[in-house]
């Protein structure tokens, strides 16, 4: 699922700034895994009791460990005490909130990432102002460059479906840059930079930064999507393997109703993290989708035979079973309350 939609310190802004001391590794489940769950709704959850009550009940049903909760900018200043009182109630619940927001606009062919950066800094605002069974745990960010609905926007300097090496380099073939292949380029660039100064940002104010990831960006057309960063003198290398140190936990969207594949669309990403130093290897995970409309074989919501509780919960067990030989996996992410909430058991 693709995200919704104070001004940062210019030394935040700038991909060269210092990265400031990691949170302490987090705490895992009794069986050493994660289960995180995407909350999309959270306006109308947090304007009802009862709403809160059935998240709550219902994540705990499911083994949740974490909750993905979107938070507009504006929202922490505009729902504070409701965030309180849900919040207290989900930490009692041993579950850990995190915000979220993301959008293709963030990225810097669009509106940029300013707003994205102020949602960050009223998160830990409220934080500061709230008490520990009150906060935020870390935040999330869903940016998706090659976003379905970015074409219609006329936002196509990903230049969906060509694959690195048939880019074209012809002069005024880009569409913000001067050639294609600069400008996916410059995007990967920005979309890594917006990552570093939101981890920056987070880890000076001791919170966890995660973000949900695309499972192709080694495969895409049968290639890497390869950039150098933060520019030309850098080594050039499939963007995963930067995007990994700017990530605690890196949320791979790998799905698909065959739990094989699904495993599959992670193997790399894991294996390549736990090649990483132990202070530095990130969280990653797999997730699974059960929103309807989103398609056959990639939703299980969309899927014959496949859209139960029970049935998403045994295809979760499998991934697992297939990934834990990689120390940097840390478990499976579900996506979306709303849906999984509305699933048959």
């Amino acid at each position: 699922m693709h995200a919704l939609l104070l001004l940062c310190a210019i030394s935040v802004l700038d991909h060269t700034v210092r990265s400031a001391p990691a949170p302490s590794p987090r705490s895992t489940t009794a069986h050493g895994l994660i289960r995180g769950m995407w909350v999309w709704n959270s306006v109308s959850i947090l304007q009802s009791p009862t709403q809160m009550n059935d998240l709550i009940v219902g994540a705990t049903a499911a083994n949740i460990t974490d909750l993905y909760f979107y938070m507009a900018p504006s929202s922490y200043a505009t729902f504070t005490n409701q965030l309180q009182t849900f919040i207290s109630q989900a930490s009692r619940a041993r579950l850990r909130v995190w915000g979220l927001d993301g959008a293709r606009t963030y990225l810097a062919d669009a509106q940029g990432p300013r707003l994205f950066y102020q949602g960050i800094n009223n998160l830990i605002a409220y934080n500061s102002h709230s008490s520990p069974s009150q906060r935020f745990y870390g935040f999330q960010a869903d940016i998706e460059p090659q976003d379905s609905h970015a074409d219609s926007q006329n936002l196509t300097a990903f230049h969906n479906s060509i694959p690195d090496s048939q880019l074209s380099t012809t002069a005024k073939s880009g569409v913000w840059q001067n050639t294609a292949s600069q400008d996916r380029e410059q995007l990967m660039r920005n979309w890594l930079s917006i990552h570093e100064s939101a981890r920056n940002m987070l880890h000076a104010a001791s919170l966890r930064f995660g973000a949900a990831m695309p499972f192709w960006t080694s495969t895409y057309y049968g290639e890497e999507i390869r950039v150098s960063y933060p520019d030309n003198t850098s080594p050039r290398q499939c963007v995963m393997k930067y995007m990994m140190h700017y990530v605690d936990e890196y949320v791979i969207m790998s799905y698909n109703t065959d739990p094989v594949n699904a495993a599959g669309r992670v193997e790399t990403q894991a294996a390549y993290a736990s090649t990483l130093p132990v202070g530095s290897m990130p969280n990653v995970f797999a997730a699974v989708e059960v929103t309807t409309g989103v398609g056959i074989y990639i939703s299980y919501g969309d899927t014959p035979g496949k859209a139960s509780k029970q049935v998403v919960a045994a295809d979760m067990r499998n991934i697992t079973a297939a990934l834990t030989k990689y120390p940097a996996f840390a478990g499976v992410g579900l996506h979306m309350w709303q849906a999984w909430q509305a699933l048959p058991a």
